[in-house]
């Protein structure tokens, strides 16, 4: 299964080992010290050994692609398939968006001048859109969706939940990829980003509560 997965993802693979390609063509460009961490107006605000920008960085991305592949086959109860179609998409979706953080991560590294916060916000929101188009087909299962006691408990509650969520998700990433475009200062961005983030992670698990607790009551 995980073989013919790798085969059918080849893609995917390729990829996720550019950036490794990239990061040895480019390595005596890279100073030795390099921006890690960046503030809310994209400006760097810590350093550190360039091994972590051009090593580490697109390591993480091959690493969180194949934990997605193999997930699915210590489930206890079987419940999702790696070739699952909403599986696959978001773990392809995923080694998409860490390699398109590399880029920007690598030119920063390299002393390019541009306000890299405006598409990292936009690429953040644009996660959230096609997640959201994902979430409810998501089946139930233990490692990837909107895991609660309650959504886990009842294959009801996880359904309208994830239905919920598609919406509130896809509408919450069209705001967080136009914001950045919109509006002028660079901490209100951040701001209306961040509560639009908290509105997609907390309301799904408010609602999910809220139904079981409607569903589980005695009539």
């Amino acid at each position: 299964m995980i073989k013919e997965t790798l085969k059918k993802e080849w893609y995917v693979i390729l990829l996720l080992f550019i950036p490794f390609g990239v990061s040895a063509y480019l390595w005596n460009d890279l100073p030795d010290t390099v921006p890690i961490h960046f503030n809310m107006q994209g400006e760097a605000d810590d350093w550190g050994p360039k091994w972590m920008n051009a090593i580490m960085f697109p390591a993480i991305g091959l690493g969180t692609y194949l934990l997605l592949i193999f997930l699915p086959f210590i489930d206890p109860k079987k419940r999702i398939a790696s070739r699952q179609k909403p599986i696959a998409a978001i773990r392809i979706l995923l080694s998409v968006f860490m390699v398109f953080l590399y880029a920007f991560v690598m030119a920063e590294s390299l002393g390019a001048e541009f306000n890299f916060s405006i598409y990292i916000q936009s690429g953040i929101g644009l996660l959230f859109l096609i997640l959201g188009n994902y979430m409810q087909s998501i089946k139930q299962n233990y490692f990837i969706g909107i895991k609660t006691p309650w959504t886990l408990e009842n294959a009801e509650v996880w359904k309208r939940t994830h239905r919920l969520t598609a919406k509130i998700w896809t509408v919450g990433g069209l705001i967080m990829i136009v914001t950045p475009f919109l509006i002028a200062n660079t901490i209100v961005k951040w701001w209306i980003n961040g509560v639009v983030i908290g509105v997609l992670v907390l309301v799904p698990v408010i609602y999910s509560y809220m139904i079981f607790q409607k569903i589980d009551s005695p009539s």
